[in-house]
């Protein structure tokens, strides 16, 4: 398959998340190796805000939470490519949302193509986390017969790193929707490459995935 144009969908610079009140659960390496090997979420995504701003209709903390509105316009555009859950937002003058879902991107773009520079640096035999080494040529990354032809993806091991279609990116744009960016491909991650000469660290993709898809993706691999 022949690229496509795609683009980073992400939060401004400033987000307005103060802190996720969410509690988290991290299994450490059963082979004493200073790393995860599990982390995951025990129960909703609860995001607290610096400010009273109804407005702001997608809200970037470590996790994404997106109102409810804006959910309803992506299923009658027939988005595809995420899942949601419950989440909840907390605003400055103490009032709690619960109007907004957690967005998890699901759509599959497989993994960093070797003719991008990225190489596997460190692996553990007592789990399944790995180190990837930093990425030389950015026009190498996503091997497009391995994309799950969907609208939101992500390439492993990028997974903080969200993608979307151009249909997505014109809609967005258009729609009046607030609080989001968008850059072309991986010109915003090339900027701060040197950020991945120092590794980029993964568990288990059921860490980012939910199981059936971890499953369905990342078995045949070794990554679920």
């Amino acid at each position: 398959m022949e690229s496509i144009a795609f683009f980073q969908f992400e939060g401004p610079y400033d987000s307005g998340v103060i802190f996720d009140a969410s509690k988290l659960r991290r299994e450490w390496c059963p082979t004493g190796r200073k790393h995860v090997s599990r982390g995951y979420r025990i129960g909703q995504l609860h995001h607290y805000l610096k400010h009273d701003r109804r407005d702001e209709h997608i809200l970037w903390g470590g996790d994404v939470a997106i109102h409810e509105s804006v959910l309803a316009r992506f299923e009658n555009e027939g988005f595809s490519g995420y899942r949601t859950k419950p989440a909840k937002v907390t605003f400055l003058d103490g009032s709690t949302s619960d109007e907004y879902r957690e967005f998890i991107v699901t759509g599959w773009a497989g993994v960093v193509r070797p003719e991008s520079g990225m190489r596997l640096l460190d692996s553990c035999s007592g789990c399944l986390w790995k180190d990837y080494g930093p990425i030389h040529d950015f026009s190498q990354v996503i091997d497009w017969d391995q994309w799950s032809q969907e609208d939101f993806f992500f390439v492993w091991p990028l997974t903080g790193h969200q993608l979307c279609t151009e249909r997505v990116a014109n809609w967005l744009k258009a729609s009046g929707v607030r609080s989001f960016s968008l850059g072309r491909g991986f010109e915003s991650l090339e900027k701060k490459k040197d950020c991945l000469n120092y590794g980029i660290p993964r568990g288990p993709l059921s860490n980012y995935l939910p199981e059936d898809l971890a499953i369905k993706y990342g078995r045949r691999l070794g990554l679920e």
